[in-house]
């Protein structure tokens, strides 16, 4: 990384109090983040004369923003609150027939677990298959093939997952799935802003969601998704919302009813997607990720995740997964110590990290460096 941008980074992060190695849990957001929400905050305290036109067209213009870190049409691209939303919108506007099946991973996070739960108990049209991994340490094609139901029409996974950092090779699932026909659900927020996603991943994913507040460094109530236009097709939106309809554009059409959404994945749109304060701090996460690349991004974290695995006291850690099957995320078993007294003894050194699962999860992100991760180990090695 050239030295401009490593001068970027440390003055957007100067703010940082402690040596933070938590994005997974929540990730902070560049200091230019707090300039874009006190100009929104300016017109919160005084709209006065604040032109529709303009206030409406903030979550469009943000669209547009994350359609470029993909690489996609802005056509493609919902604003939501959570992916646990965003899983919920596939679960209640597929029509399913009797006999379907979803699966999933089971211990899988919350969000892509939970609304399949109650979409099966609500509606009772098809059966949910949370699938064990058993001994396997990552779900292969070869594998997940032979476990899914014949009935299978839509599969739902982590790309990155929340408590051991277990990367999960897209391209070959997805072609599989492809190849059946299924609808590949894929869960990105603990992945995309630490690391970019290729146009062939993408290619193979029908739904991919992402919450904004961690690696994307945004808001918390905020997330965003890409939805294909095979999904598009397959996925009605069952929620009403005035700001979807074609006649929201002009504040005089209001009382022209109308069961029409605006074009694409618009139609998914939480409501009020352009609130100030959230979209404001937006704004600055996602021209700070856009002017260094998540590619760039991608290339820091793995550099500094593999410093840390060099050097890390050995005698005294264990990896979870093997290096191979990682990404932003590596999770750490103490030989001996209590995991949740460790991260007590750590934050008193001021280094914040995060327990999951009885594991000492780490998180290595753009604003992290080599004698950051110098004082992480001293930590550990007492």
């Amino acid at each position: 990384m050239d030295s401009a941008t490593q001068s970027l980074i440390e003055k957007e992060f100067t703010h940082l109090k402690s040596i933070y190695f938590n994005s997974a849990y929540f990730g902070p957001s560049p200091f230019r983040s707090k300039e874009t929400i006190l100009a929104a905050m300016e017109k919160e305290l005084d709209p006065s004369f604040y032109a529709y036109d303009e206030w409406m067209s903030i979550s469009e213009k943000l669209r547009v923003k994350f359609a470029n870190l993909l690489n996609v049409g802005a056509e493609f691209i919902t604003h939501s609150t959570s992916s646990s939303d965003v899983v919920n919108i596939v679960a209640n506007g597929f029509l399913f027939q009797k006999g379907d099946r979803v699966a999933a991973i089971d211990k899988d996070y919350p969000s892509n677990i939970l609304p399949w739960m109650l979409a099966e108990k609500n509606f009772k049209q098809f059966t949910f298959d949370r699938i064990s991994l058993g001994d396997q340490i990552v779900p292969t094609a070869e594998w997940l093939e032979r476990k899914l139901h014949p009935q299978t029409k839509i599969f739902d996974m982590s790309w990155v997952t929340f408590d051991t950092g277990k990367k999960m090779d897209l391209i070959s699932i997805g072609k599989m799935l492809k190849s059946k026909g299924i609808l590949f659900v894929v869960d990105a927020t603990q992945a995309l802003g630490g690391m970019e996603i290729t146009q062939e991943e993408l290619s193979y994913i029908d739904v991919l969601t992402c919450s904004s507040y961690k690696w994307m460094l945004g808001p918390y109530g905020h997330a965003f998704a890409y939805f294909s236009q095979n999904a598009q097709d397959k996925i009605y939106h069952r929620n009403a919302n005035w700001i979807l309809s074609p006649n929201s554009k002009v504040v005089y059409n209001l009382l022209d009813y109308t069961t029409e959404t605006l074009p694409g994945a618009r139609q998914y749109d939480r409501g009020q997607a352009a609130n100030l304060l959230c979209s404001g701090c937006l704004e600055g996460s996602l021209s700070f990720l856009t002017e260094v690349g998540l590619a760039n991004i991608r290339k820091h974290n793995a550099s500094i995740r593999d410093y840390f695995l060099e050097n890390y006291p050995k005698n005294k850690y264990a990896t979870v997964i093997p290096a191979e099957f990682m990404g932003n995320i590596v999770c750490l078993k103490a030989v001996s110590a209590d995991s949740v007294a460790l991260e007590a003894e750590l934050k008193k050194r001021n280094v914040d990290v995060s327990v999951r699962q009885g594991n000492i999860r780490l998180s290595f992100h753009i604003f992290n460096t080599t004698r950051q991760v110098d004082e992480l180990i001293k930590a550990l090695d007492q």
